[in-house]
């Protein structure tokens, strides 16, 4: 996987190679301003409190870029390739780590009950490719599913009761993220501290 990730640096000519590295106050010279591309999404898996979110981030010194990553793999490559922090809910979008920068910062926001595909879709496969991978469990209140089923509804109680024709709809295709950014906040704050490492 990191030849793959310096080839397609290469081939997109991404001149960015590494993350910024964040300074401890003792040797603060000049000031350094992290990066941080929020992927959004349009119809499926949306954060329904994208300025909220913006807003937290550059309190805590980020400097955000909030964009839809699309088939224009060139646009997507270079603002990858600039960003120090990536974050998006599970999704295709998330695959454009393979663009950032060595040392940057992964966050993959999973929706409730996709557990197993965030691991294996991007969790795992992050290991190889030279990012630091941090993950944030959404609870139960932060998905949109709240507002569409009964607390002791089986989409709660049980989802791996579903076969795949059932789950797909109820889990990836119907269920958007209000972010507690309160208890997101320690998330972004771990991920400063990687860029300080």
């Amino acid at each position: 996987m990191k030849d793959f990730k310096h080839f397609l640096r290469s081939a997109y000519s991404l001149n960015k190679t590494t993350a910024i590295k964040l300074q401890t106050e003792d040797d603060k010279t000049t000031t350094l301003v992290p990066r941080l591309l929020i992927i959004s999404r349009e119809r499926t898996r949306t954060f329904t409190n994208t300025e909220e979110i913006m807003t937290m981030a550059r309190d805590l010194g980020y400097q955000v870029t909030v964009t839809e990553l699309d088939s224009n793999v060139s646009r997507s490559a270079r603002l990858a390739n600039r960003a120090d922090v990536m974050m998006g809910i599970h999704g295709a979008g998330l695959t454009n780590m393979v663009f950032l920068p060595e040392d940057a910062v992964v966050i993959q926001v999973v929706p409730f009950a996709v557990d197993w595909f965030a691991t294996n879709y991007f969790g795992e496969p992050s290991k190889g490719m030279e990012v630091r991978y941090l993950e944030y469990k959404i609870e139960r209140e932060e998905s949109s599913l709240v507002k569409q089923y009964p607390p002791d509804d089986v989409v709660f109680t049980d989802p791996s009761s579903f076969r795949w024709e059932e789950f797909s709809p109820i889990y990836m295709l119907n269920q958007n993220v209000t972010l507690n950014v309160t208890r997101f906040r320690p998330v972004l704050l771990e991920a400063l501290e990687l860029l300080h490492q």
